[in-house]
């Protein structure tokens, strides 16, 4: 071989093992990308799991054997029990918006209502959800849920928001009311002698006669805002809001104070089975009344996390909602 032919092999081979490094990319992409498509079998997903105590949830609602909690980032969860455990319901589409109160129209139907005036319904008792209203435009909340009160719901909220539907929640038509004002609703009772009462901010209450259809604002008792509204038993009321304020009557012109231990506010409240009164706020605190709403005491205390919401637990306890989720609360400790 002459010395110009040896010369020319020797750099053909040096070319070679220099570019041998990109050769081996090639393959390996290649072989990934065989991989990629090639059909093979996965093991299956493990089931989600929802930690209930994780979440904020705002409302819980019940109706046989059934319990309801929705709040945070457009979360709605179902239990069979109120012990649990929760599995997240399917809502359509998922807008990620919180929900601010659930509730049961019938055996089967339940509504949820949230921000962006968000509206969803269930016809299946709660496991899965459509939307029939949402407006990204809107700002204003939705904050609570009422009814069915002689076939008409309501759902009142933010800035004087007021919409009622007599067709189980399909449909809704928007109503202004000059009592109302722009003021935030915060909830609404159906009274024993069959009359509504709407409490809201900057110490809104306001009755109606007439199931709706207008509404006249009552005397100023308080100038803080209202969250809750319970009716009691022989045509009694109590609203409860800010700071600890709680105020007690069965005439709707005479007004008592309660006496509540503290200044928290109180955002939720129930009837227990036997009459007493529970009333849920900061601090995890459950308060308990059993003369009226005259007075309560300290039931339960705990951390710095809000309770929203309280229903009655079977046996001797509660279930509430709040910063730390759903969860049963009984007399003298957590469960």
């Amino acid at each position: 071989m002459t010395q110009r032919g040896a010369l020319s092999s020797c750099r053909k081979h040096r070319g070679f093992i220099a570019g041998w490094p990109a050769y081996g990319v090639a393959l390996i992409v290649a072989a990934s990308a065989v991989y990629s498509f090639a059909p093979r079998t996965y093991p299956p997903a493990p089931a989600t799991v929802v930690h209930a105590n994780d979440l904020l949830v705002t409302q819980i609602a019940h109706h046989g054997s059934r319990w309801l909690s929705a709040g945070e980032q457009g979360h709605i969860l179902v239990a069979q029990s109120e012990q649990g455990p929760w599995h997240d319901a399917k809502v359509e589409p998922q807008r990620g918006s919180n929900f601010n109160d659930v509730l049961f129209v019938s055996d089967t139907v339940a509504l949820a209502v949230g921000h962006e005036s968000w509206i969803v319904r269930s016809e299946d008792g709660g496991e899965t959800w459509k939307e029939v209203m949402f407006d990204a435009e809107r700002s204003e909340p939705l904050l609570a849920l009422a009814g069915p009160y002689d076939g008409t719901l309501f759902a009142i909220g933010g800035f004087g928001q007021y919409l009622t539907s007599t067709d189980e929640g399909k449909t809704w038509q928007r109503a202004t009311h000059e009592a109302l004002g722009d003021r935030h609703l915060n909830d609404m009772t159906r009274l024993g002698d069959g009359n509504l009462l709407i409490a809201g901010e900057r110490g809104l209450l306001a009755l109606s006669c007439d199931n709706g259809a207008t509404w006249t604002a009552l005397p100023e008792i308080y100038a803080g805002s209202f969250f809750g509204a319970l009716a009691l038993k022989d045509n009694g009321l109590l609203v409860y809001g800010m700071r600890g304020n709680a105020f007690v009557t069965h005439d709707r012109h005479t007004w008592v104070q309660a006496a509540v231990p503290g200044k928290i506010s109180l955002f939720g409240g129930t009837v227990d089975d036997d009459g007493s009164i529970v009333l849920v706020g900061e601090n995890e605190t459950v308060l308990r009344s059993t003369d009226g709403g005259k007075t309560f005491a300290i039931a339960l205390a705990g951390e710095r996390n809000r309770l929203i919401a309280v229903l009655p637990a079977e046996g001797d306890g509660w279930l509430v909602a709040g910063e730390s989720g759903v969860g049963l609360r009984k007399p003298g400790g957590k469960s």
